[in-house]
């Protein structure tokens, strides 16, 4: 099990709230989950260097009292956007992590936590993947596959990142995010397989996936990976690393 409904969270886990918003959301976000006991500074998260991110991550975790070894149930207030980039982090790190999907009650106040020691015991390399590594890919049976909306995928719409060329990595495909949900949960498993067939991919194959960030790669990592597949990594860097970088090879069009 790799997700949960917001009314089934097991006995024993912490409910996380791991929300990030973009910068020009100016939507209110909704209230915490009841029962809610920590509340990452995702931020922060944002503001290491994409090299320093996943070490960075461990240290925000353990500010905001997570340890590392009890089980976590992970969401956000912003409908099912930044909560899986958390739990793919936290996983990263060796956490017994879930994603919460669905929503129920809430309240407005968040919880008052206690800093802690966040102990990390896994190899990050296995579950993402560096600039080096998606250029090492290039032209083989990695499939990179991107979650941007299909204009920034395609080039035709400008990148919101001041100095980023539009396109994409070579060779990689588009599966926009938002056609992965449904309201604040994932499609079914089966409706997520007719996505990913509609664009061949073959989930027995490696996969690296990218979008602007890291962010809306880590929900489709999170979608391959309730699919069955079993080599996924996550390039955190995503475009804003490659798109600024002349020295490496992009693509325009669909």
């Amino acid at each position: 099990m790799i997700s949960l409904d917001a009314t089934s969270i097991p006995n024993g886990y912490d409910l996380v709230d791991a929300t990030w918003v973009m910068p020009s959301r100016t939507e209110p976000l909704d209230n915490y989950l009841q029962g809610t006991t920590h509340s990452i500074d995702t931020t922060a998260i944002k503001a290491f260097p994409i090299d320093q991110r996943l070490s960075g991550a461990a240290k925000v975790f353990g500010q905001c009292g997570l340890r590392g070894k009890q089980p976590v149930a992970v969401y956000d207030r912003a409908g099912l956007f930044s909560a899986p980039w958390v739990w793919w982090m936290l996983r990263s790190h060796g956490c017994n992590a879930l994603l919460v999907e669905g929503w129920d009650e809430t309240v407005p106040q968040g919880p008052q936590t206690t800093a802690s020691f966040f102990g990390s015991n896994a190899n990050h390399a296995l579950m993402n993947a560096s600039k080096d590594d998606v250029l090492a890919v290039l032209g083989t049976d990695t499939q990179i596959i991107d979650a941007r909306p299909a204009a920034r995928f395609a080039g035709s719409a400008e990148e919101p990142r001041p100095g980023c060329r539009a396109g994409h990595i070579p060779g990689s495909v588009n599966v926009p995010f938002p056609t992965l949900k449904s309201g604040r949960s994932f499609k079914s498993e089966e409706a997520l397989w007719d996505i990913f067939d509609d664009q061949e991919i073959d989930l027995s194959s490696p996969i690296i996936t990218t979008c602007g960030s890291g962010v809306t790669a880590s929900g489709l990592a999170f979608a391959l990976t309730r699919c069955g597949a079993k080599h996924v990594r996550v390039y955190q860097g995503s475009w804003s690393e490659w798109g600024p970088d002349y020295t490496l090879p992009i693509e325009t069009g669909a």
